[in-house]
């Protein structure tokens, strides 16, 4: 919701655009006008993160009228919101100028039903401002490609070149398609306005930050664009251009080479503006442009050439198959190759893909039988270059299966069908669901049979085939009966204890499962569980609290169809170890426990450690004794049998005191030379060593070693490299116990 307020921010951004020019004609007192046309065609039903298109347009909107200044004079119109399929549904809601409060509760009112005229809108709006006699302003917001007019962009150039100063701000929301992005962007650029995309929040925040901020230029000349596109309303061209703007006396007033757009400062009046390309020899002229004082003016002329396609593919197809398409074409940015119902617009199709993907083409053809037609679609302007008439025939298909089946039971379903496309399936539902609804289901391209899981509820279901997600080729009745399971497992049984569970049930699929859980606790809640699939009887785990628990038989991760009460009792354990040890010492620790299982350990740790904390432990399952050695640091410690790796079933304090070491070496020793250094210390445990290092070194930082568990002296090669050095006693690879001072000397 955050990039769609920001998206709504920009209206308010482009409403001051509008009046930027007019606040500083003090002379002329002008406030500043414009209509925001609101598209109301039914695809501003689609969604945005669970919300309507319609509904943020309508909540954002109620926000920006309550905060845009009294001084801005706006009105309202819609389209597509009254009517399906009609191409006239146009409506000035509010005329310019209205109260806020009017135009808030009209677009309340609006609800989308139809088709997209943005051209018929975008002009009907134009002359409401009476664009030919004073500066007008149009802010388009809409959320797709125009439906009725074959060229809105052309419509929107039109009034531009017919206007005084006529500019459309174009809010493209929610666009995914390349080439309607591209309609929508050239209706803003061919008239000088701005386009943005709601998909840019960055954008739009940066474009808040230069606008609304920044102080209005003063106009106080008239500002001339020049743009030249290739064809009407295509790509604007942006190298290689020579212009000449003449006034109706012929003199030149502007002349440029090896340009493309250009920005000129001018006098008022009427002119003629010619523009070639030296490198193609296109030229394009308009005569008798009129330029009134102080505005913005943009001219567009379109450079035209011949554009010529061709396509080829078979005569007919088979509903929802694949055809492939040959083809020539211009290949320009944006072109592709449609399929669309025959006399459709040519700006509709079922399905499409863009002539940059390769040639052949291959599309999907429709799942409805009929006449259709295969078109080259010139990409920017949307333009019909070619087409060819293609036949979709009836696709067929049929289901074999058993007609009942156990609830939550895989049954092979065979079939047979067209050849396999995305989206085409079988599946099991209801009768009178939809035809795109499913349950469980299987592509048909996974090949017959199809392995089909059956609803968990019993009741009368449809197995269907579904082709391209939409329509319903063949059907077959099952009846799904209730599945039957028992279970068999103790009354009792002690926390944490590892229990068995007889059972039987339906043939065991995946989602099936032995579990144990509260009594009132929903299906899918579970503590300890166990696949069906894996075998009677079932392992599982108790509870590690004690209370009243249910074993269970959960079939689809959904539904319980077996329960058995089972009461789980405390579990009880005793540890057994001598109440003092030194640091690092390894300590035989004797203890009772329930049968032990996974996550069941003894540990040493600080009496106030939360119970999943550990330092040196060992399973439970490894029997007793267990031996632990001790931390390295002294102090007030706790021995836990912990169950379940979370609850602490047994501890005994014990006190850890310093561990004591000495060491006894030459001061001096010839460089690489073996050296004895006898040692005495702590029971000697993994990670203890006699080590020589640099005095400053950190205790893990060594030149070389030797284990304390090979006995007293160690033997221990000295550096190569002559100095200072220092002897240790390592203990647990981390802790330095005792230290001397060696000096290493020149080797002989």
């Amino acid at each position: 919701m955050k990039r769609l307020a920001h998206f709504f921010a920009l209206v308010g951004l482009l409403l001051t655009a509008a009046n930027a020019s007019a606040a500083v004609r003090e002379d002329k007192k002008e406030t500043g006008e414009a209509i925001l046309v609101l598209d109301g065609s039914g695809s501003m039903w689609g969604q945005i993160d669970g919300k309507a298109k319609i509904t943020i347009a309508k909540d954002v909107l109620s926000d920006l009228l309550n905060d845009l200044p009294e001084s801005r004079r706006l009105g309202l119109m819609a389209y597509g919101h009254r009517r399906k399929g009609d191409c006239s549904d146009i409506e000035e809601m509010a005329a310019v100028g209205a109260d806020r409060r009017a135009i808030a509760e009209a677009v309340g009112k609006i609800s989308p039903k139809g088709k997209t005229p943005m051209a018929d809108s975008i002009k009907q709006a134009a002359e409401k401002l009476k664009y030919t006699e004073k500066k007008a302003t149009v802010i388009l917001i809409s959320d797709g490609i125009e439906t009725c007019a074959p060229d809105p962009c052309g419509v929107a150039t039109a009034l531009e070149q017919s206007g005084v100063d006529f500019t459309a701000h174009v809010v493209g929301f929610d666009i995914s398609g390349e080439n309607d992005e591209a309609q929508l962007r050239c209706i803003a650029e061919n008239t000088g306005g701005k386009y943005v995309s709601a998909s840019s929040a960055g954008e739009l925040a940066q474009a808040l930050k230069e606008t609304v901020s920044a102080e209005p230029e003063k106009i106080t000349v008239t500002k001339v664009r020049l743009r030249a596109t290739e064809l009407e309303g295509g790509l604007v061209i942006e190298k290689g251009l020579s212009w000449s703007v003449m006034d109706k006396t012929g003199a030149q007033v502007y002349t440029s080479e090896n340009k493309g757009m250009v920005d000129i400062d001018i006098p008022p009046g009427a002119y003629d503006v010619e523009v070639t390309r030296p490198s193609d020899g296109l030229k394009g002229i308009l005569e008798d442009i009129k330029i009134s004082e102080n505005t913005w003016k943009t001219v567009t002329i379109a450079l035209t050439f011949p554009v010529e396609a061709t396509v080829r593919s078979d005569a007919e197809g088979m509903a929802g198959t694949n055809v492939k398409i040959d083809w020539s074409g211009p290949k320009r940015q944006g072109d592709y190759i449609s399929i669309a119902e025959k006399d459709a617009d040519p700006q509709t199709y079922d399905s499409y893909q863009y002539v940059a993907q390769g040639n052949p083409a291959e599309l999907r053809l429709p799942v409805e039988p009929g006449e259709y037609v295969i078109r080259y679609m010139l990409g920017r302007p949307i333009r019909n270059l070619a087409e060819t008439a293609i036949t979709v025939t009836p696709a067929t298909a049929t289901l074999m299966a058993k007609e009942e089946a156990i609830a939550g039971e895989e049954i092979d379903v065979e079939f047979t069908g067209p050849p396999a496309g995305s989206g085409d399936w079988v599946t099991v539902v209801p009768p009178e669901a939809e035809d795109k609804a499913y349950k469980n289901y299987a592509y048909s391209r996974q090949g017959s049979p199809a392995k089909i899981r059956m609803p968990l509820e019993p009741g009368d279901y449809e197995l269907r085939f579904v082709q391209n997600n939409k329509k319903v080729l063949a059907r077959r009745p099952i009846r799904v009966l209730e599945a039957l399971a028992t279970l068999k497992g103790p009354e009792t049984a002690i926390a944490g204890e590892e229990v068995k569970v007889e059972f039987t049930g339906p043939k065991p699929a995946s989602g099936d499962w032995i579990t144990v859980t509260a009594p009132d606790a929903p299906a899918k809640k579970y503590n300890s569980y166990y696949y069906t699939r894996q075998g009677s009887p079932a392992t599982v785990r108790m509870p590690l609290e004690p209370g009243e628990y249910e074993l269970r038989f959960v079939q689809g991760n959904d539904k319980v169809i077996a329960r058995q009460p089972i009461t789980i009792t405390q579990a009880a354990a005793t540890l057994t170890a001598k109440d003092e040890a030194v640091t690092g010492e390894t300590l035989s620790i004797q203890f009772t426990g329930p049968k032990a299982a996974a996550s069941d350990w003894i540990t040493v740790t600080k009496p106030d450690d939360p119970a999943k904390t550990y330092t040196d432990y060992q399973y439970a399952k490894g029997g007793s004794p267990a031996n632990i050695r001790m931390p390295l640091e002294p102090g007030e410690y706790e021995l836990r049998f912990v169950q379940g790796g979370e609850k602490i079933l047994a501890r005994k304090p014990v006190k850890v005191t310093q561990a004591v070491a000495t060491l006894d070496g030459p001061a001096t020793a010839p460089a690489g030379k073996v050296i004895d250094v006898a040692f005495s210390g702590p029971p000697f445990g993994s990670g203890d060593y006699i080590a020589i290092a640099r005095p400053g070194d950190e205790a893990k930082k060594y030149e070389s070693y030797v284990y304390t568990k090979l006995g007293s002296p160690a033997k221990l090669r000295i550096p190569k490299e002559p100095g200072s050095y220092e002897l240790r006693f390592i203990q647990g690879n981390q802790k330095i116990l005792a230290r001397a001072p060696i000096e290493v000397l020149p080797g002989e």
